[in-house]
């Protein structure tokens, strides 16, 4: 249930207008990426076979935009409980220098879903995302030191974050 929950704090939607390019963002953009041409996608409302269908086809026709297909497809898998697919997108969109997937490879690693969980290899991941222009890392790494069982807990720099996502810096 906590796992869910950070899920959706992590991959929560507000709304925000944009004008898109493909149907792969338009069914899966996410919040959190500052490169987001399009609206966010809640992650209750992805429908995992028309995002992974419509991001595959878009994958294959553009390589200009191929790292932000990756990471909309990884939301498609994540939603339709292929945790490894998804995690390997993430990583080829991270591999390819997509902060926002950066951000999702750190939330990954942080709840543990379908791979070991790794609070420092998330910790490093959300700086490097954070450093990107993904504000939303900030609020991972208020989750991170705020969490007991993080070696590093660490109130202050729960705070310290939690204030930079509030603030948007």
């Amino acid at each position: 249930m906590r796992t869910n929950l950070i899920t959706l704090v992590l991959f929560a939607t507000i709304g925000t207008q944009a004008y898109s390019i493909e149907e792969c963002d338009i069914l899966a953009s996410l919040e959190a990426d500052p490169s987001s041409v399009s609206s966010p996608v809640a992650f209750n409302d992805i429908q995992p076979r028309a995002v992974i269908d419509a991001c595959t086809k878009a994958i294959a026709a553009n390589d200009a935009d191929q790292s932000r297909y990756l990471l909309h497809r990884a939301r498609g898998y994540l939603k339709g409980g292929e945790g490894e697919k998804a995690l390997l997108d993430l990583e080829n969109a991270h591999k390819l220098g997509y902060p926002a997937a950066t951000f999702g490879l750190a939330t990954a690693y942080y709840l543990g879903d379908d791979v070991t969980q790794n609070f420092e290899k998330a910790r490093v991941l959300f700086i490097e995302a954070y450093e990107n222009g993904v504000l939303w890392s900030a609020w991972g790494l208020s989750l991170l030191y705020s969490n007991e069982m993080y070696e590093n807990y660490d109130l202050g720099k729960a705070k310290k974050w939690g204030v930079r996502f509030k603030n948007g810096y």
